[in-house]
Parts: C-alpha cells; sequence; structure tokens
C-alpha cells in the first residue's frame, strides 16, 4: 500500500482547482491546460508502482531498484538454482522427489535423481545419508521405500527434470495472482529446479529490463501534449524528472495524448494504455493521488503569485 502524506482528490476537485487558479493568475486556457496536462502524466508515473519504501518517488533510481527487487522477489519463489545459497529449499525439492519416486514404485527414477543431485542436497537426514550410502541400489530402495511412504508430495510438471521453459512456467505462476505476486504470498505450489545459477540470473535480469514500461505510457502522452503557448512558461520543460528518467524512457512507451486548444477553452484527453495492467494503479491509488498533488501544487502556485503581486505593489 502506498503512504505518502497527499490527500486524494477527485477529477471534479481539480478540474475546480484548475479553473479557479487559471482565473486568479489569468493564464491563458491552453497554457494552463497544457501545463497540468504534462504535470499530471509525471504524477501519474510517479504514483504507479513500482516505489521505493513509503510510496511517492516513482521516478527515482529507487524507484527502479524497487521494481527490479520485486521482480527478482517474484522469480526466486518459484525457482531456485542448483548452486544457489538456499540449500535447504534444494533438499526439500530432491527430498519430495525421491519420496515421489519411493511411492510410485520408481526406482530407474529414484536412482536418476542420486545421481544428477550434489552430494549437499542429499544430506537430508541421518537416515537418508545411510540409506543412500548402501551399496546394494536394491536393498537402498525398499529401506527408502519403507522411510518415505508416508511423507505427503506436492508435485509440479516437472518431476525432478530441470526446469527449461521459465518464461512459461513464470507467465502461469502469475496469472494465478493477476500478474502479482504479493510480497508474502505463498504460491502454493513447490519450487522449481534450475540447473544453474547463471541460467537464472539471466532469465532474472531479462525480466528485469521491462521495469519501467508500464510508466513510460505516461512518458509518451506527456510528450504529444503541445508546449504552452505563454511566454513565461514556453520552455515546456514541465515533467522534466519523468523526462530524464532514462530506465522509463528506453520503453517506447503505450500512451497517447489529444486534446482541442483555444486561448478560453482546452481540453485534453491523456492515456496510458497499459497504466493500469494488473490493477497496479487501482490498487495504489494512483489517480488520486496524482489528483491529490496537482491540487496541491497548484494552489501553491497561486499563493506564490499573490505574494508576488503584493510585493510588486508594495503591499
Amino acid at each position: 500500500m502506498v503512504e505518502v502524506n497527499i490527500p486524494r482528490k477527485s477529477l471534479s476537485e481539480f478540474n475546480a482547482t484548475l479553473t479557479k487558479v487559471a482565473t486568479q493568475i489569468g493564464m491563458d486556457a491552453q497554457s494552463m491546460v497544457a501545463k497540468q496536462a504534462m504535470l499530471i502524466c509525471a504524477d501519474m508515473a510517479t504514483f504507479t508502482p513500482g516505489m521505493p519504501e513509503g510510496g511517492g518517488q516513482g521516478l527515482s533510481n529507487d524507484a527502479k531498484k524497487a521494481g527490479e527487487g520485486a521482480v527478482a522477489g517474484d522469480i526466486r519463489k518459484i525457482f531456485i538454482a542448483v548452486g544457489d545459497r538456499n540449500i535447504s529449499t534444494q533438499k526439500a525439492i530432491v527430498f519430495q522427489n525421491l519420496a515421489h519416486a519411493t511411492q510410485t514404485n520408481n526406482q530407474a527414477l529414484f536412482d536418476k535423481i542420486i545421481k544428477r543431485s550434489r552430494i549437499e542436497t542429499l544430506r537430508i537426514s541421518p537416515i537418508m545419508t545411510k540409506i543412500l550410502n548402501d551399496r546394494n541400489y536394491d536393498r537402498a530402495f525398499l529401506k527408502a521405500k519403507n522411510y518415505l511412504n508416508r511423507v505427503p508430495i506436492k508435485t509440479n510438471e516437472y518431476g525432478f527434470e530441470y526446469a527449461k521453459n521459465l518464461r512459461s512456467h513464470h507467465n502461469r505462476v502469475k496469472a494465478k495472482f493477476g500478474g502479482r505476486i504479493g510480497r508474502d504470498q505463498r504460491i502454493g505450489e513447490p519450487r522449481l529446479l534450475v540447473e544453474s545459477k547463471q541460467d537464472l540470473d539471466a532469465y532474472i535480469m531479462e525480466r528485469q529490463a521491462a521495469v519501467g514500461r508500464t510508466k513510460a505510457g505516461w512518458l509518451r502522452a506527456l510528450n504529444m501534449i503541445p508546449k504552452p503557448l505563454r511566454a513565461n512558461v514556453a520552455s515546456g520543460n514541465f515533467g522534466a524528472k519523468l523526462r530524464n528518467a532514462g530506465w522509463i524512457a528506453r520503453h517506447g512507451g503505450s500512451g497517447q495524448a489529444t486534446g482541442t486548444y483555444t486561448d478560453k477553452n482546452a481540453q485534453v484527453t491523456i492515456q496510458n494504455f497499459i497504466g493500469n495492467i494488473n490493477a497496479i494503479a487501482v490498487k495504489a491509488d494512483t489517480m488520486a493521488l496524482a489528483l491529490g498533488n496537482r491540487v496541491k501544487q497548484m494552489e501553491a502556485d497561486l499563493n506564490q503569485h499573490i505574494a508576488r503581486t503584493k510585493r510588486k505593489m508594495g503591499l
């Protein structure tokens, strides 16, 4: 849950403040609407996950790291590599597969598991060590059947084969949870073994490369908004933090902005076609936070304008 000190606002509250500030400042409709549309694109990206702990700062490198960490965490809930430091999990997987082999009377699979497993993962218990040290393989299998006959088994589609198509399995598991696995969410099935840590790390990096893609639609929309006409805002560099976030800009972005603009009337529609993928924006209350921040900042702009006017008039 996002935790930031910004009162949520609705679109009607945003529009009312926009009209009030434009009238008080005397800014033409095109400049005011274009400026705020650019800034709200940046705010929408800011409050769309990933974000660092505590919320906000969604355009920072810390947000990028948070997104990459979430991706790695999801994947490591589903897979574990041979050679991973968490040897206990590997032991549990091998133990399950040995139990499955004995309970299905499959001595060939039992022998295969032993041959393909590292010594560390076979040190499951003193009893299993004695069984596996028996040079009479048939006798060892019978002992193992007796020892493992009551072990509850959770099987997966791989058995003891190493996971090969990581993307397909990863996508299937994610789909059960709407595309995102919660921090404390249990996936409800055994982890799969990946043959090498290098293979798993490479897959994690491949998926981490997509971090920022959801936000990129807001950058595309921002870049489609025409610059404000008013001279003192003509730079049009509003939303600079979003423009300068290379980890977001590297994606093409799936968004757009359309509008009609005159001096007295202006309207703009901004869209990010994947901005709410897997309901991430709804869960983070992104729109209400972005609108709330725009209302807060517009009111601050108005107060600064009034203060500057008073100083000029010597009041």
